[in-house]
């Protein structure tokens, strides 16, 4: 009995130390400074539930310093706050230091994550300040129409550079809570066809994901209406009421451009003039437009017809991001163009700007 009662006491302390062990391997310390704290203000540590933040503590700031301690047992994304004060981090085990002040967004150092995400932010920084210079000089009066071309041509070509930068550091950081965040909050950069690879190397690494997987099965859908597949049929009614399918519009035109749109899409919006400009030029060749609504406010819809002036038909379904054609081709972004031949054929994805109209003058010369 007393044998027994002993062994019993022994697993008890292995499986304690056990926990301690665990509990110490999955420690997190965070320091920091606040030097805009008043008397009496504490700083609160609160973790990103999708758009929430929910409070995992509050300590006092005392003489500018403060100090967070827990246990981390899986990496999180999470804020540090206090005031205008804000820095968001990743929650992971290790030594975490911050530098707070007031009016800005921090960075936190000191983990791989954070060290990672802070990395990636000033090398974004960078651009964002290299675009910012071209925008500036471009407005010198002094410049030639030839100079201020060539600035605006570098400008237009600096998007592609943005995403550029943000896919390599998705790549680097391949199998990282900072890259899966990256990727989660940034996929819509990628083509379906390059995104696919990706995705499949996150999956390996967070295979219980469900927004990776979400993500994925949303890319495997577009994947089934890509460049060179078949176009996909669907049924919707006009602004009138009346039904339409998406076939009767491909089969009147030689090139129909499918364009999903909103009216409470202020990119939409601001497309629209290019869209506009190449459906004037080509209207006559053969060229069509559908314009595929996500709205779910059939007045707001019918307004922003007329308020952008738009000549082309019309359809929605009025389910705003459950709309059936959406989700047929894979749409979880707006703007978003399918060009479709008159056979059926996809030409192009998700054409704007102009674009359109260097991608009509190659097929409707």
């Amino acid at each position: 009995m007393i044998y027994n009662n002993m062994k019993k006491i022994s697993l008890m302390a292995i499986a304690a130390v056990m926990m301690v062990a665990c509990q110490e391997k999955n420690a997190y310390t965070i320091t920091g400074t606040f030097d805009s704290a008043a008397e009496n203000d504490s700083i609160s540590l609160q973790l990103v539930e999708g758009r929430r933040l929910v409070d995992l503590q509050k300590v006092p700031v005392v003489n500018g310093k403060f100090t967070f301690k827990g246990v981390a047992d899986s990496v999180q994304l999470a804020a540090v706050t206090i005031g205008d004060a804000f820095c968001q981090l990743f929650l992971e085990p290790g030594q975490i230091a911050i530098e707070l002040k007031a009016n800005q967004m921090a960075f936190a150092l000191g983990t791989p994550n954070n060290n990672a995400y802070e990395a990636f932010m000033s090398d974004m920084k960078a651009l964002e300040d290299e675009y910012a210079e071209l925008a500036k000089n471009a407005q010198n009066p002094e410049l030639s129409e030839a100079e201020v071309n060539e600035l605006k041509k570098q400008m237009g070509e600096f998007e592609e550079k943005y995403y550029q930068a943000m896919k390599n550091s998705i790549a680097d950081n391949a199998g990282t809570y900072f890259g899966l965040n990256n990727l989660t909050n940034s996929y819509y950069y990628y083509s379906p066809e390059e995104l696919a690879p990706v995705l499949e190397s996150y999956i390996a690494a967070f295979p219980t994901n469900a927004r990776l997987l979400q993500i994925k099965k949303n890319n495997d859908i577009t994947l089934e209406t890509a460049v060179g597949k078949q176009f996909k049929d669907f049924e919707m009614p006009d602004v009138d009421g009346n039904m339409h399918k998406l076939s009767e519009y491909i089969a009147a035109n030689k090139v129909t451009l499918v364009d999903f749109w909103a009216s409470w899409c202020g990119p939409c919006r601001a497309e629209m003039p290019a869209v506009k400009d190449a459906y004037d030029a080509y209207k006559n060749k053969g060229f069509g437009i559908v314009g595929v609504s996500l709205d779910n406010n059939k007045e707001a819809w019918v307004k922003a017809i007329a308020d952008l002036g738009i000549e082309w038909a019309q359809i929605s379904d009025l389910q705003g991001w459950n709309c059936a054609g959406a989700k047929l081709y894979g749409v979880n972004s707006i703007p978003a163009t399918v060009l479709v031949a008159q056979d059926g054929t996809i030409l192009a994805r998700n054409l704007r700007g102009e674009a359109i109209k260097e991608k009509l003058a190659e097929i409707l010369k």
